[in-house]
């Protein structure tokens, strides 16, 4: 049984936030990347089976499609990384850079799905961007 010592202020984990949400940086990038390209590749698993209605071949089709198991395998990847960048980074910091997923769907829709990209995407693509980048300096500016 594990004994309290009584001279010594009992305290958490004590790690700089800045220190930890800096390591923090790239497995929050990591998840934005591997959400991303999951997300890509579950259009294309739902682009290849085709025209849907909602019933049990339906289901058992998208239980079936390699390529739909392969996107939600990475999408779970992106999942883990995400809760281990929770562990080390403050939340209102991590949060924000989820934002770069959004991004990074509209340029591989545009390339492999030939999605259409409009100004008012790209407008909304620098209003992202610019809020991105003033999380990550607010950062800086509080160590």
């Amino acid at each position: 049984m594990a004994v309290l010592k009584t001279d010594q202020p009992f305290t958490v984990s004590e790690k700089p936030k800045t220190s930890a949400n800096l390591q923090a940086l790239g497995l929050v990038l990591a998840s934005v990347a591997f959400g991303a390209v999951g997300q890509l590749v579950l259009k294309a698993a739902m682009n290849s089976l085709g025209e849907l209605q909602l019933s049990l071949e339906t289901l058992l089709a998208m239980a079936t499609s390699p390529l739909l198991l392969v996107g939600v395998a990475i999408f779970a990847i992106s999942t883990l990384l995400w809760l281990l960048a929770l562990i080390k980074a403050d939340l209102s910091f991590a949060y924000p850079f989820l934002s770069l997923t959004y991004i990074a769907v509209l340029i591989g829709g545009a390339v492999l799905f030939h999605e259409q990209v409009t100004f008012d995407r790209v407008l909304g693509f620098a209003v992202i961007v610019t809020g991105v980048w003033i999380v990550a300096r607010s950062e800086k500016r509080s160590a």
